[in-house]
């Protein structure tokens, strides 16, 4: 494993360009020195002729982007393209505004959120050779540019990447893809994450593509560092990195807050006594603070209290959702709505009790605790466009808001420096879902959306409730122990046989009855038992066919069965697919 800070892959094009190599420079990580001959290059003599994957692991505010935009710096001045992904829409604006100002007059963004007109017209330029770097989400993977000699996934883990059913094909996740393509093309793809995927780790770990790391938080430069604490007459708190230079800083400290106790010592409020005293402190001294609850909505069902009747969405079986905007109750999987009850339609009770908490009950709390506070949500309640993303992000950049409440869309990324406190409300939710990446998805999310404090002058601290203090996902959060989390996570998979060690195939049965559903999943089933046993894979077996955790969607029954195999296309081969059996490879999630 070598430092990313040090160097970066050197190619050369082989068609007379010069070496790809450069000297990433003061303030962008932990260990960068200047070269001498003795020491090692990351990259090559050359352009790679079958392409390079790397694996860029830097904990949070490392300064992966930096290096991200340097590699682009010198892919342009080299003469081939760059293309820059990032997971979801809402990253977007922040990360164009960067790699615009580095790149100006080069850059064009691509994701599902443009008009025709400005897809078309990026679509021409970008095929004209007009275009030098490409900024967006997993599709923009197909914008025709020529030559392209980079591709980059920021936050490589993020499920998102994975296009999977039941949404139309192609079925693909962008890192295969990337990988593909710079393969055929002789090019360089960065995997980019403070919480790696654990199969990209391991693959690393075993040689398929190299492994760089930033291992401590780097705040700048310095002198600049030291005029900003001038400026504002605040005490820097940093320590000297490795360089003359440079100026780093720990991860922000995390206190895990046990609400069993907290209930025990008679507080029933959302939020325990460590996190109110600290909301109180960052109003005080006016800074800012980021709220994370993975759950919007203002309850997260609605039932009566003397038949015990749960409002449930006629379409999907799923408990509705209470918002109060528009005092209705709403699906979150097909997106029914309904109005809210004010009598039992069961028994005629008017016991109707709201129970569980989302983003905006969160607010409501926050605002009836702090009156003065100034709150933005930052939910898909909310940010309903591209454009009301980037709005509220920068009503809170420009601090016209002290607190932001929001889902995982704060969790990536973010870049904001008078954020001195992070609160996550539940750090429980999405852990005890029955799927084998439950635990490495909290441990991501948690990990990710405490990166968010602490990146400034005034450092930072994290306050995280829970009511599983003592799960293995979080602890490890709770120190920013990714090895330790990878160690005991693998061992898991190893035990119960999932991957890395190998690997999955998901057949989904989507039909209107869940009768057919049913049927149709055990014929399949069938189908491959029999391809097993003709052809003796005795490493491959099947898991179900059984109901989805969601069952019905849209008044869409859903039955699933998995294939557990090294190769599950040996099983599956030419296996004829009927409407309504939809086959995922490698499944991101299995619910």
């Amino acid at each position: 494993m070598r430092r990313a800070n040090r160097w970066l892959p050197s190619p050369n094009s082989g068609r007379g360009r010069a070496p790809f190599d450069f000297e990433l420079g003061p303030g962008v990580g932990s260990d960068f020195t200047p070269p001498t001959d003795s020491e090692p290059n990351l990259g090559f003599d050359s352009w790679p002729d079958e392409g390079k994957t790397f694996l860029l692991h830097g904990v949070t505010g490392s300064g992966k982007t930096e290096i991200y935009l340097r590699a682009v710096e010198e892919t342009l001045r080299l003469g081939r393209k760059a293309i820059v992904l990032v997971p979801e829409i809402s990253l977007t604006p922040q990360t164009i505004r960067r790699v615009a100002a580095r790149f100006p007059g080069q850059v064009a963004v691509v994701h599902s959120g443009l008009s025709e007109g400005e897809r078309y017209d990026t679509w021409r330029r970008a095929r004209e050779g007009r275009i030098g770097v490409i900024v967006g989400a997993r599709s923009a993977l197909f914008t025709p540019l020529p030559d392209v000699g980079l591709i980059i996934l920021d936050e490589e883990h993020d499920p998102s990447y994975k296009q999977s059913p039941p949404i139309q094909p192609p079925y693909y996740h962008a890192r295969d893809v990337a990988e593909e393509m710079m393969r055929r093309n002789g090019g360089v793809v960065i995997l980019g994450s403070a919480t790696p995927d654990i199969n990209t780790t391991y693959r690393a770990q075993h040689g398929e593509i190299e492994r760089l790391e930033l291992p401590h938080r780097i705040m700048g430069h310095r002198v600049s560092i030291s005029t900003q604490a001038e400026r504002t007459g605040i005490a820097a708190r940093y320590q000297p990195a490795d360089a003359e230079d440079a100026l780093m800083i720990d991860l922000p400290p995390v206190q895990v807050v046990d609400m069993r106790d907290e209930l025990k010592r008679g507080n029933i409020s959302i939020f325990s006594r460590p996190l109110q005293y600290a909301l109180a402190e960052v109003l005080e001294r006016k800074q800012q603070a980021i709220l994370f609850l993975n759950r919007r909505g203002q309850s997260t069902y609605v039932f009566c209290r003397d038949c015990g009747y749960v409002a449930k969405c006629p379409q999907c079986d799923n408990p509705l959702t209470y918002h109060r905007m528009g005092e209705s109750l709403r699906c979150h999987r097909c997106g029914h709505m309904q109005d809210s009850p004010t009598q039992c339609p069961a028994c005629q009770s008017k016991r109707i009790k709201f129970f569980g908490a989302g983003t905006q009950q969160v607010e409501q709390t926050l605002i009836d605790m702090f009156p003065k506070a100034r709150t933005v949500r930052w939910d898909s309640d909310t940010a309903t466009s591209h454009e009301a993303h980037e709005a509220i992000l920068q009503r809170f950049i420009d601090r016209k808001a002290d607190i932001m409440i929001g889902t995982q869309l704060v969790a990536k990324g973010l870049d904001l420096p008078m954020v001195t406190l992070v609160g996550v409300v539940s750090a429980d939710i999405g852990l005890a879902l029955p799927d084998f990446r439950a635990g490495e998805r909290t441990f991501q999310v948690l990990t990710q959306v405490a990166g968010r404090a602490g990146r400034g002058l005034l450092g930072g601290r994290v306050i995280l409730q829970t009511y599983q203090p003592e799960h293995y996902a979080i602890q490890a959060a709770a120190k920013h122990d990714y090895p330790g989390f990878y160690k005991q996570q693998l061992e898991h998979l190893r035990e119960i046989g999932y991957p890395p060690f190998r690997r999955l195939a998901r057949i989904l049965f989507r039909f209107p009855t869940e009768a057919k559903a049913r049927s149709e999943a055990i014929r399949a089933a069938q189908m491959i038992r029999q391809r097993i046993e003709e052809q003796q894979l005795t490493g491959t077996e099947i898991i179900g066919p059984a109901q989805c955790f969601f069952p019905r969607e849209a008044n869409i029954f859903r039955w699933h069965l998995l294939v557990r195999s090294p190769d599950p296309a040996a099983a599956l081969g030419d296996l004829d697919i009927p409407r309504g059996w939809y086959v995922d490879i490698d499944p991101v999630e299995v619910l």
